[in-house]
């Protein structure tokens, strides 16, 4: 989360140094519902929610082409248990819980072609970045939340591509609904799967299960797209 909201700022700093200038800028933010594909479809088979937050900056000023990045976040799967442990020879509750993250970024190029059926702006977009998949446990004790402890069990990263297909149509002078169609193939890479019949015994990482596959995604994503240099 730290990451996310480091890069929100660095993009608002961007903005409102380049908004004065006569490339078009977008902000956008979006919910996505992603679908894992292939062998990785066989470990996370549900779909999952997220959000993705972006930036895109015009190229050439005239010129349909567009460069930026994109950060998005996806929970692959959570549980939590009370465990009791004995501690200075006494029986004393914890509360565990584990998730399991995928938290990617792409750098992207975005075209839109000279086709406008009724206002809507269809595009196309290319995607190189990286998914970091990584795992936590929080410990606490049962009578104070506040004592709680995180512990990152496992971090690795997976080189990522992709296309997507998309349309963006016009609310306001400013503000457009973004809608967007994604395929972002990964590079095979370790992360930890939940498996809710497993029985937690010492943490609720025995929860999950440390898999390795391709991290192939699907991805539909809801959300707007904001236009900095227009003036209402």
């Amino acid at each position: 989360m730290k990451v996310i909201l480091s890069t929100l700022i660095w993009v608002l700093l961007i903005s409102g140094n380049i908004s004065a200038q006569s490339k078009i800028t977008f902000l956008e933010g979006s919910i996505c519902f992603t679908k894992a594909s292939g062998f990785f479809a066989r470990q996370i088979p549900e779909y999952k929610f997220g959000f993705d937050v972006g930036f895109l900056r015009q190229v050439k000023t005239e010129k349909p082409l567009f460069w930026g990045m994109d950060i998005y976040y996806n929970n692959l799967g959570s549980t939590s248990a009370t465990i009791e442990e004995i501690l200075d020879f006494n029986f004393v509750n914890f509360d565990y819980s584990t998730t399991s993250n995928l938290l990617g970024a792409n750098a992207r190029m975005r075209f839109y072609p000279d086709i406008y059926l009724f206002g809507i702006e269809p595009y196309m977009e290319a995607h190189l970045g990286y998914k970091w998949f990584f795992t936590n446990t929080t410990k606490a004790f049962s009578d104070d939340a506040e004592s709680s402890d995180t512990n990152l069990e496992k971090g690795s990263l997976s080189l990522s591509y992709g296309i997507s297909l998309g349309f963006n149509i016009p609310i306001s002078n400013k503000l457009y609904l973004n809608l967007k169609g994604s395929y972002l193939p990964g590079l095979s890479t370790p992360y930890y799967a939940l498996r809710p019949e497993n029985s937690i015994v010492t943490s609720t990482l025995d929860g999950f299960d440390l898999k390795r596959s391709t991290t192939d995604i699907f991805r539909w994503d809801l959300g707007v797209t904001y236009n900095i240099n227009k003036d209402e």
